[in-house]
């Protein structure tokens, strides 16, 4: 939830030439945090999975994470991604804090900051610290509570590479009682993602399965693909 999370820019990682660098993320998204204070996310752990696919790469990624409090959570992410073609796999691990300064259900909008260090280990190395990232988030009620407008800002820093902004813009709405439409488009460095779906309440505000598509542009290389996502909330 690096973002919480890293797992798109991780395959856009594995499918470019050159390192990048990811961004923390909440699910259904894949590089957009969000600054929702849940009521009910107080002492209450959730667990997320899924896995994406870009061309020849495969991701998959698990998430537990624990809110202290609706406005303070603590996630770890380990992802692993693997290069069908060559064979090569690349392992992620990240842990993202992220604090909330008010409550949107009063007034009418949130925000709050993201912390995520993260390390990696490469087939047959070991595990070196990958980068640092900070960012704000901020969400917007729309549509009388039906809808919500996110906006990320930040840097992050990788091991090996100078400091790179990063930003993104989400929307998602309500579109039935358990269904809701979502996308996002971010940009980290000269990295882009365009990503969008369906997220379905199974049990609301309890069980939730996604699908989705996603297109990444990183150092040249293009790449799209399913993502499938299962999150299991207020445990």
């Amino acid at each position: 939830m690096s973002a919480r999370r890293r797992t798109a820019f991780a395959v856009a990682l594995a499918c470019a030439a050159n390192a990048l660098p990811a961004q923390a993320f909440d699910r259904p998204y894949l590089a957009t945090s969000n600054a929702v204070a849940d009521e009910d996310d107080d002492q209450a752990w959730s667990f997320e999975a899924w896995s994406t696919r870009a061309g020849p790469v495969g991701a998959i990624a698990v998430a537990p994470e624990y809110a202290f409090s609706p406005t303070t959570t603590l996630q770890l992410e380990l992802t692993r991604v693997r290069d069908h073609d060559s064979g090569t796999s690349l392992s992620l691990a990240d842990l993202e804090f992220k604090h909330l300064f008010n409550h949107i259900a009063r007034d009418g909008y949130g925000w709050g900051v993201v912390l995520s260090p993260g390390v990696a280990r490469e087939s047959g190395h070991a595990w070196q610290r990958s980068e640092l990232s900070a960012k704000g988030v901020y969400s917007l009620a729309l549509w009388e509570g039906e809808g919500l407008l996110h906006l990320n800002a930040g840097v992050s820093k990788p091991r090996v590479d100078g400091r790179q902004w990063v930003s993104s813009i989400a929307l998602e709405r309500e579109v039935g009682k358990r269904t809701t439409l979502f996308g996002e488009l971010a940009r980290e460095g000269e990295a882009q993602l365009v990503h969008g779906g369906v997220r379905y309440w199974v049990k609301r505000e309890k069980l939730a399965l996604d699908v989705a598509w996603q297109r990444l542009r990183a150092n040249g290389a293009n790449a799209s693909g399913l993502v499938l996502g299962f999150g299991w909330y207020d445990l």
